[in-house]
């Protein structure tokens, strides 16, 4: 029997349809009473999919994985989307730091926030939801997290997306780029939808992203200079060296959602 419930995320009311409670309970921050604008759930065909890839998850952890892969394919109809990367705030401007998965990109926004304390908060660490409206992208959390569990209920106007790599020790730097060479790097972390409508609106919304937003290319070490050298290009401020402003073992404390 499926257990039917609703959520809220970025503004829209969702509707969720899962065979195991764990859903529910993982999404417990966001249920609501408000009426969905539309209904997900995880067929036997997607769970199939993403049981190729991880053949060892538990059934209710890739039913998780595959709503959410289901979800992120209807948001463009509405004025969304979902990007791969970690989203802080600083002073309440967004900033999205995005690569491939084991780049670096939890450990360079917890530098930011080790080192420059509590003007950084965390939006979400693997999977926001951007809203595009017009030359307005704002960016909102979402219970998918990754492995850190980093998210707060929190949205933030959006600054600039940064791509990172990495590089060798001490040779951290930074470009602004152009949306030609921005493109190709932005479809590596989409979620591709499944319906071509969706697929045709999900790429006009990222131009807008494209048109809107500075985009830069990061190359950065696990250092203090690694954070002066994104901060003073994403923020336009001066970095100024003030030492370990939060202790790394306070940072998953800070920035996990508590749990009731």
């Amino acid at each position: 029997m499926m257990d039917t419930f609703n959520i809220e995320l970025a503004g829209l009311p969702i509707e969720i349809k899962s065979r195991y409670d764990y859903c529910r309970r993982f999404c417990r921050d966001y249920l609501t009473d408000n009426k969905p604008v539309f209904s997900v759930c995880a067929d036997d065909e997607r769970l199939a999919e993403l049981r190729e890839y991880s053949p060892d998850m538990r059934d209710e952890f890739l039913e998780r994985d595959a709503i959410y892969s289901v979800l992120a394919s209807k948001l463009p109809f509405y004025n969304r989307v979902v990007l791969h990367g970690a989203c802080i705030s600083h002073k309440g401007k967004g900033i999205l730091f995005t690569a491939a998965s084991g780049t670096g990109k939890s450990t360079h926004i917890g530098l930011w926030k080790r080192y420059i304390g509590a003007d950084v908060d965390i939006v979400n660490g693997d999977k926001p939801i951007f809203h595009i409206e017009d030359d307005k992208i704002t960016a909102y959390d979402t219970p998918w997290c990754g492995k850190e569990g980093w998210n707060r209920k929190h949205s933030a106007p959006m600054g600039a997306i940064c791509f990172l790599r990495r590089t060798e020790d001490g040779a951290n730097h930074i470009r602004k780029i152009d949306p030609e060479e921005a493109i190709s790097l932005m479809l590596r972390q989409m979620f591709h939808p499944y319906e071509p409508d969706a697929t045709e609106l999900m790429l006009d919304l990222f131009d807008k992203m494209l048109e809107s937003l500075p985009m830069y290319l990061l190359a950065c070490d696990i250092s203090e200079d690694a954070v002066r050298c994104s901060f003073e290009a994403l923020t336009g401020e001066t970095y100024i060296s003030r030492g370990i402003q939060t202790a790394p073992d306070e940072i998953n404390k800070i920035w996990r959602m508590p749990r009731q």
